[in-house]
């Protein structure tokens, strides 16, 4: 964790200046971002330790912000809104939220509330389990670490989001329209032209990397596929039996 946690607030401009007081002064670094998509952008480029979330987000829906940042880590979560909603508050918490908090709480227990929150996350940072792991891949999202067949992968921010996109939905095809979505955050049809290039420079890296081909199919017609991984063979010259590993090396001619 870095010396000063970083928390991220998700909020339009103006609104919850509350938030400001609570994160003013206590030794964290806060960074603002006004719309769903740069609340995401924020949270890939700089992997904060607390997440608050205002509903009022415009852009993304911040219910979409909620459940993308879940499904890839355990960072916490504080949801706020200007009102009170239990049906908001119900789906807040079962949508992955640590907290939600309304402005109609009393200021006086308002801040309290969301330094408690910030303390919590300022004592450790959350346990993230590796987005992937399926034996041939592992992808972590909070370090940004890819390594395929025991090799590193240097890629770019764009290649590690399209690689862990078709990894997360192995064995599916995810159309061009979806991986703008998806990678890019833009509308579908925008310019499938940049999944196509992105794809080859990330099959040419894993390639080079590896020795291997990459494992990035192409569907024709419909788009692209991680396939779902096949069980791990026994390297080459040894042979597997039920003792484990024959280590006796190859025989010869």
């Amino acid at each position: 964790m870095r010396p000063i946690p970083l928390i991220l607030i998700a909020a339009p401009d103006g609104v919850h200046p509350g938030l400001v007081g609570v994160t003013s002064g206590e030794g964290y670094e806060t960074l603002v971002v006004h719309s769903g998509e740069s609340a995401l952008r924020a949270l890939y480029k700089h992997r904060p330790d607390l997440l608050i979330l205002s509903l009022r987000l415009g852009g993304l829906s911040p219910w979409e912000v909620l459940s993308r940042v879940r499904d890839m880590s355990d960072l916490p979560i504080a949801v706020v809104d200007g009102s009170f909603d239990v049906r908001d508050a119900v789906r807040a918490l079962n949508s992955g939220a640590d907290d939600y908090v309304t402005a109609e709480v009393p200021q006086a227990l308002y801040e309290p509330m969301l330094r408690a929150r910030l303390r919590r996350a300022a004592g450790g940072a959350p346990e993230v389990m590796p987005l992937v792991e399926d034996g041939r891949l592992t992808l972590d999202l909070r370090a940004h670490e890819a390594v395929l067949d025991g090799q590193w992968l240097d890629l770019t921010p764009i290649e590690f989001a399209l690689l862990t996109a078709l990894a997360r939905h192995a064995g599916q095809v995810l159309s061009a329209d979806q991986l703008l979505h998806m990678v890019w955050e833009v509308p579908p049809g925008s310019d499938p032209a940049r999944v196509k290039y992105t794809v080859l420079r990330l099959r040419r890296k894993i390639a080079r990397t590896t020795g291997r081909p990459a494992p990035v199919e192409t569907v024709r017609g419909l788009g692209y596929r991680y396939p779902v991984p096949e069980a791990p063979q026994a390297p080459q010259g040894t042979s597997t039996g039920p003792l484990g590993p024959d280590r006796t090396g190859p025989s010869g001619p």
